[in-house]
């Protein structure tokens, strides 16, 4: 299944050019992930209570067509692979039929106290499962 989360570029989000800035997309990418979480059933606020954390170990962005202001811009999101405590997220940007850039992220399962790597909790790798695309390279 493929998530999809729509936003606006706000004047705030611009550089001088106009466009949106290109740190930006990290932000959207988390807003999206976020919402993700959300929708299927498992808040962040109840990972962060019980101590599940979640951090960004890699980040690559591949910027192709720029975000103009007001543009509405839609986030595809999907897990192209899980592992025992991370897993891959890919999200493309998209205005109308325009693929605009793409943000692959590995998203690593720490504890809390010690922030060393640990196994990914059962429910949060439920929701990856739901997000894993079909086709793609990934162990389970």
């Amino acid at each position: 299944m493929i998530h999809e989360y729509t936003f606006r570029i706000y004047y705030k989000d611009t550089d001088a050019s106009g466009i949106a800035y290109h740190a930006n997309y990290l932000a959207y990418a988390e807003r999206a992930r976020t919402e993700m979480f959300i929708e299927a059933g498992l808040p962040l606020s109840v990972l962060k209570e019980r101590g599940d954390c979640f951090v960004i170990r890699r980040a690559e962005i591949d910027y192709r067509y720029p975000a103009p202001l007001e543009s509405v811009v839609t986030i595809k999101s999907w897990i192209s692979e899980i592992r025992p405590a991370s897993c891959v997220v890919v999200q493309e940007f998209w205005i109308e039929d325009k693929h605009i850039a793409t943000v692959k992220l590995q998203a690593a399962s720490i504890d809390d106290k010690t922030l060393r790597p640990k196994r990914m909790p059962q429910d949060v790798k439920a929701v990856y499962e739901k997000y894993l695309k079909e086709g793609e390279e990934n162990a389970k």
